[in-house]
């Protein structure tokens, strides 16, 4: 079992495009200290220049540690772009940490590996469980177990620019998809620098085409995530992405293929009337276009309803030893509690919590509200290993359509036929 499970992880990292040697040292293991409390460590990339890190730091882990003195936390922050190699690396070496904030689509390829403990089984996960979207928590599953909860979790609205809106007489956001579409075709005007799009789409990754896609009642995959014929290639999700690539090539919307400007930045200048962003976009714009005004409001309602895309991070525990994992799940459910959420929510992470009490260390932070309620109806995408691959193969699919190089269904047809080929092996 360890060596079909060491022969994996060489895989997975050759499939990363990286190597064991070479990777840099991974920080320690896990271990005991002199004294009869358990040191367990934990991996994260938390921003070390915004308020996360140290509010994890100063406050979320010495608070942890007095309240169980019989476990220590060693706190290990980790540039986002590496990550992942070291935690391959790290799993490969035998060298893991006991518990990490993952990147919601690193769950399923560490648990295909058999370095996470399943969690449905641990004390207390049920209720837990139930206090968090259900949105956030299907990016945990993996082969019907789940290996983890979801720490913090993000999605995207519908920002608009009011004065384009009016300019073409708009009167305010749409609340359907039909609607939407033919604001898009409204809101479109001028030529050259005056050109207005109606709407951008800042490239065709999954982030992009999932509320497109869902909204519409299509999908990816099937339920199960076993195939995605009639599903990828099926007529709803034909309807979504054919509906994208008309209004590109007749002029309604830009982005698809490089050398639009910005999402943030067009709506901002007037060239833009609708983007979908989430929560990062807000103090953006405050920051960098201060006099600038503008909408939110939920995603427009598809046959399907108002579906958009599940973002953020999830936490997991990996095998170790039964002191280890012990220590490790209680840790988890220490950041799960109301406080520790209501801490991180105010140093700029959003709650994974169906409910989260008021509190004045959220002032200020009421823009996150239409964000939580699109969270309701949000969505992940496939929670599989293969998922990374299978995206960029539907990427090239629709630029090529969107290029002209193929028709819609030509597209979908190939995508599905190499994410069942990915899904296989």
């Amino acid at each position: 079992m360890k060596g079909k499970r060491l022969f994996a992880i060489i895989g997975a990292l050759i499939f990363l495009g990286g190597t064991v040697v070479g990777c840099g040292t991974a920080p320690n293991p896990a271990g005991k200290t002199g004294s009869s409390a358990v040191t367990i460590t934990f991996w994260n990339a938390y921003s070390e220049t915004d308020n996360e890190e140290k509010t994890i730091v100063n406050d979320v882990i010495p608070a942890f540690e007095k309240l169980h003195p019989g476990i220590k936390v060693q706190n290990v922050t980790l540039p986002y772009s590496n990550m992942q190699e070291k935690l391959f690396t790290a799993a490969a070496g035998q060298s893991l940490p006991d518990v990490a904030r993952l990147d919601i689509i690193w769950m399923p390829q560490l648990a295909k590996l058999g370095v996470l403990v399943p969690q449905q089984n641990l004390t207390g996960w049920n209720d837990l469980s139930k206090k968090v979207f259900a949105g956030p928590l299907s990016t945990n599953v993996y082969e019907g177990k789940y290996y983890g909860l979801p720490l913090d979790t993000n999605t995207k609205v519908l920002f608009s620019n009011p004065a384009v809106l009016k300019a073409h007489g708009i009167n305010h956001p749409p609340a359907t998809m039909d609607q939407f579409i033919a604001d898009i075709k409204k809101a479109t005007s001028g030529s050259g620098k005056s050109r207005v799009y109606g709407y951008t789409l800042p490239g065709d990754s999954l982030w992009q085409l999932i509320p497109w896609i869902d909204s519409f009642g299509g999908s990816v995959l099937s339920p199960d995530q076993k195939t995605a014929t009639g599903y990828l290639n099926g007529p709803k999700t034909f309807a979504a992405i054919n509906t994208l690539v008309g209004l590109y090539k007749a002029g309604y919307i830009t982005g698809i293929l490089p050398g639009a400007t910005g999402d943030m930045d067009g709506l901002a200048k007037g060239e833009y009337a609708f983007i979908d962003e989430g929560p990062w976009d807000v103090p953006s714009m405050a920051k960098t276009y201060p006099q600038v005004k503008y909408n939110m409001s939920l995603w427009p309602a598809g046959p399907a309803g108002s579906v958009q895309v599940v973002g953020g991070e999830d936490i997991g525990i990996f095998n170790t030893d039964s002191a280890h994992e012990k220590a490790a799940w209680e840790f988890e459910k220490y950041m799960m509690s109301t406080k520790i959420q209501t801490e991180m929510q105010a140093a700029g992470q959003m709650s994974v919590l169906k409910k989260l009490p008021s509190s004045k260390r959220l002032a200020g932070l009421d823009y996150f509200n239409i964000f939580r309620k699109q969270l309701a109806t949000a969505k992940s995408r496939p929670s599989v290993p293969a998922f990374t691959k299978i995206e960029q193969d539907i990427e090239t699919e629709v630029t090529k359509a969107a290029q002209g190089k193929e028709s819609v269904q030509q597209a979908l047809d190939n995508a599905t036929k190499e994410a069942n080929a990915l899904l296989a092996s």
